[in-house]
C-alpha cells in the first residue's frame, strides 16, 4: 500500500500524538518521579584519555590478587581478542561476584543489575569500580535507560579512566546514551571527540560512531526527526511524571508546531503526489545498541529484547523480592537507580 505524503505525516504525527496521550495516563499508576536527567559535563578540548599502559595495569592486577599464570594468560590474550576483551576476563577470574554478575547479565537475568551494583558498593579499587560501572551502563542502555547509563558513565569518567582498556567504548557508550536520551547535539560532538581520542579503537566501534554521527546529522535537519525527538523526551518526562510548567510549555509548543506541520502537508498534497522529504524510516536504533556482531563480548553491542520479557515473565513475588534487596541492601543513589531501571523494564515489557 502506497501512502501520500499527507497520509505518511499523519501517520507518523498521529502516532507521537498516541504515544503522549497514553503517557499522560500514567499518573494513576503510583510511579514515583525519577529525576531529572544528569548533568552532562561540556566536551573537553583536551584528550583526558591516556594511551593503554599494559605494564601498568597487570602490575594492579597483581596487587589485586592475580596469579602469574594469570598474568600471563592475559598478556596471550590481548593479542588474540583485544586488550579489552582480555582486561575484563582477567578482572572475572579475580573477582568471583564481579563474574557471576556479568554472566548473569550475558544470560539476560534481570538480577544482573542489582549483583553489579552490589559490588560496585563493595568495590575498593578504581581497576575494579571501572570494569563494573561499564558493565552497569551497558545494561542500563539495553535496558531503556540510557539516563541511567549517563550517570554511570559520569562517575566513570570522573573516577576510573586511565586505569583499563575499556576507556575507548565507555567514551563511545556515552555518545551513545545521549543519542538514545534524545540529546543530539550533545551526542554529535561526543561520537566525534571518540573517533579523535580513540583512533586504535575497534572497526567495529568506529564504523558505528560515524554511521551514528551520519544518521544524527540527518535528523538535526529534518523538522519532522527533531519534532519526534523532542516529543520522545517529553514522553520520557510524563513517563517519569514530570509535570512542571516547562514540560508543559514543551508538550504545548510540540502541538503548535504538529499543527503547522499538518498544514504543510496538506498543501504539499495538493502539489505532490510523491513522497515528502525527511519521512521515510530514521536509520536510527532508537534504543537499541547494535553494531556489526564482532569477535568480542565487551564491546559487542547486540540488543537484548529478552531482558525486559524475563522482567516480565517472572513471578510477581520473585520481582517484589529483587525490589525488597534493592530497598534493603543499596544506599540511597543506588536505590534510585535501581528503581527506575527496574521500572522501565516493567514498563517495555507492557
Amino acid at each position: 500500500m502506497r501512502f501520500s505524503s499527507a497520509g505518511l505525516a499523519f501517520l507518523l504525527i498521529g502516532a507521537l500524538v498516541a504515544n503522549v496521550n497514553a503517557q499522560i495516563q500514567l499518573p494513576g499508576e503510583g510511579v514515583r518521579p525519577e529525576g531529572h536527567l544528569p548533568a552532562v559535563p561540556p566536551v573537553n578540548v583536551q584528550n583526558p584519555f591516556k594511551p593503554f599502559d599494559q605494564a601498568k595495569f597487570q602490575e594492579a592486577a597483581r596487587e589485586l590478587g592475580a596469579t602469574a599464570l594469570q598474568v600471563k594468560t592475559f598478556a596471550e590474550e590481548v593479542e588474540e581478542v583485544g586488550a579489552a576483551r582480555a582486561a575484563d576476563d582477567l578482572m572475572r577470574k579475580i573477582f568471583e561476584a564481579f563474574d557471576a554478575a556479568v554472566t548473569a547479565a550475558e544470560d539476560e537475568d534481570p538480577k544482573a543489575a542489582l549483583q553489579l551494583a552490589k559490588v560496585l558498593v563493595n568495590a575498593k579499587s578504581p581497576l575494579l569500580q571501572a570494569h563494573v560501572r561499564y558493565h552497569l551502563a551497558r545494561l542500563f542502555l539495553t535496558g531503556d535507560d540510557p539516563e541511567g547509563a549517563i550517570e554511570v558513565l559520569n562517575e566513570y569518567i570522573s573516577t576510573n579512566i586511565n586505569c583499563t582498556p575499556l576507556d575507548g567504548e565507555a567514551a563511545y557508550f556515552y555518545a551513545q546514551s545521549l543519542a538514545e536520551i534524545p540529546m543530539i547535539d550533545a551526542a554529535i560532538p561526543r561520537f566525534r571527540a571518540f573517533l579523535k581520542w580513540f583512533p586504535q579503537a575497534s572497526e567495529r566501534l568506529r564504523s558505528a560512531a560515524h554511521q551514528r554521527i551520519l544518521e544524527l546529522e540527518q535528523q538535526q535537519e529534518s523538522r519532522l526527526h527533531m519534532l519526534a525527538d523532542g516529543m520522545k523526551k517529553t514522553t520520557r518526562d510524563l513517563r517519569k511524571q514530570k509535570t512542571d510548567e516547562p514540560v508543559q510549555l514543551d508538550q504545548e509548543g510540540y502541538l503548535e508546531e504538529l499543527d503547522e506541520l499538518i498544514e504543510m502537508f496538506q498543501e504539499m498534497e495538493k502539489q505532490t503526489s510523491g513522497p515528502a522529504s525527511g519521512l521515510g524510516p530514521s536509520n536510527s536504533p532508537a534504543a537499541s545498541s547494535a553494531l556489526p556482531e564482532g569477535e568480542s563480548k565487551v564491546g559487542d553491542l547486540k540488543k537484548r529484547p529478552s531482558l525486559a520479557d524475563r522482567w516480565g515473565d517472572m513471578r510477581d513475588s520473585e520481582r517484589k523480592k529483587i525490589m525488597a534487596d534493592v530497598q534493603n541492601t543499596m544506599p540511597p543513589k543506588f536505590q534510585k537507580m535501581l528503581e527506575n531501571y527496574y521500572k522501565k523494564l516493567g514498563k517495555a515489557k507492557r
